[in-house]
């Protein structure tokens, strides 16, 4: 895991409401546990998005006509 020092302003009633609900005593362990937290959601909200698409594209030719969107009478 690389690590880098950085300063940053953090607001503090928010960072010590983000202490309490995730338990946490350090601001680092805060900021990092918050983080860590995003991630997951953002990457669990990706697959999920994913595997939507992938089981409508499986649905697809239950879903639409081929032969119709294929002909020249589609596209006048």
């Amino acid at each position: 895991m690389a690590v880098k020092r950085t300063t940053i302003e953090i607001d503090e009633d928010l960072l010590a409401r983000a202490k309490q609900a995730l338990g946490l005593e350090t601001a680092r362990a805060t900021v990092e546990e918050a983080l860590r937290q995003a991630a997951q959601r953002a990457e669990a909200d990706f697959a999920d998005r994913a595997e939507r698409q992938r089981r409508l594209l499986a649905r697809l030719p239950e879903l639409i006509d081929t032969t119709v969107l294929s002909s020249n009478e589609m596209w006048r």
